[in-house]
């Protein structure tokens, strides 16, 4: 049964989302689950006009196709090689990204892809320079750290006004039951959790503090091969003495947080409150407002075409963090 909220979301959606509200043409590919989320997120930044969608499940594709009022594109071929269309913009499982990113820059097409760019930091930059080749712009899909509450941390962390930064840890944890879902897949998802959920926290400690000097980790099942439990766990070594830790798992009950540990307090949150907390002091919860990160990524995506700037996450950054990703399997100085 739909809730009163979700009734009221879906009739929000219904009449602000527009698919032709901006100059820059379009196409789609992988309009269900998050893809619907990303599709949201483009037509809620109006920089956009989505010329056309494409879904190997047809039904999402012809769903949005017509309840947008856009073209729906039975070949993903033939979306490539419409002329309205200057931008793809890509939600697929990850062991379908490279061929995607190289059609879509064979089509001379910018592209924008979900998170990881590659389940390999190598096959990361690879696509970085087939990309730079073709001429075209690639944009990979890590929101999380543009989120309000993170870029809060990050103005506080720059500030000093919590002294030195010693150490932070997180843990993410987010059940997926069914053996079917291609996230816990070895093929499809070597690096499980880490993989799909780690990669957040592991760019958010990025941008706080820089590309770890050293990373090491750990890991049960992952790539995933039994019904056992998973889990993955990275320790990262920063400038300035930083360290951190994140563990994550697709077998425990969904759980996001994140610790920041100063000489002079700490910071924490949920992924969307902070609590500050400063030395001998209660300490204090706040919710930041800004621009959700969904909508922002898209907003420099269309910054950069129109202007020709790189993105803030393109090849070589998505690699940085697939780097730390690896190291569940052995120690690796990056």
């Amino acid at each position: 049964m739909m809730t009163p909220f979700k009734l009221y979301q879906g009739l929000y959606n219904r009449l602000t989302l527009k698919a032709h509200r901006g100059s820059i043409g379009i196409g789609l590919i992988g309009v269900g689950g998050w893809g619907a989320a990303n599709a949201r997120n483009i037509m809620r930044c109006r920089r956009f006009n989505i010329c056309g969608v494409y879904d190997k499940h047809l039904q999402f594709a012809n769903r949005f196709a017509s309840r947008y009022g856009t073209q729906c594109f039975e070949q993903m071929d033939e979306m490539l090689d419409a002329d309205d269309i200057q931008v793809i913009a890509a939600t697929v499982p990850n062991h379908f990204h490279a061929e995607v990113v190289k059609a879509a820059a064979d089509a001379g097409k910018h592209v924008f892809i979900e998170k990881p760019l590659a389940s390999s930091s190598d096959l990361c930059r690879e696509l970085g320079e087939y990309c730079r080749d073709k001429g075209v712009i690639l944009q990979v899909g890590h929101q999380v750290y543009r989120e309000p509450v993170y870029c809060e941390m990050k103005r506080i962390i720059d500030s000093g006004g919590m002294g030195r930064p010693l150490y932070a840890q997180a843990v993410y944890a987010l059940a997926r039951r069914t053996r079917d879902d291609w996230r816990q897949d070895a093929t499809s998802c070597p690096g499980g959790s880490m993989e799909q959920l780690g990669v957040h926290l592991i760019d958010v400690l990025i941008h706080f503090f820089g590309v770890p000097l050293k990373t090491k980790g750990w890991a049960e099942n992952i790539p995933r091969t039994s019904d056992k439990a998973d889990w993955g766990s990275v320790l990262m070594s920063f400038d300035h003495n930083v360290t951190a830790s994140i563990s994550t798992s697709f077998s425990s009950p969904s759980h996001m947080r994140l610790d920041v540990f100063f000489e002079g307090g700490n910071l924490s949150t949920n992924g969307e409150t902070l609590w500050i907390t400063r030395a001998g002091t209660k300490g204090r919860k706040v919710k930041p407002r800004g621009l959700a990160g969904g909508v922002s990524q898209f907003m420099e995506f269309a910054d950069c075409i129109e202007l020709g700037n790189d993105p803030e996450i393109g090849a070589l950054q998505a690699a940085a963090v697939m780097d730390v990703v690896r190291s569940i399997y052995c120690e690796k100085e990056i």
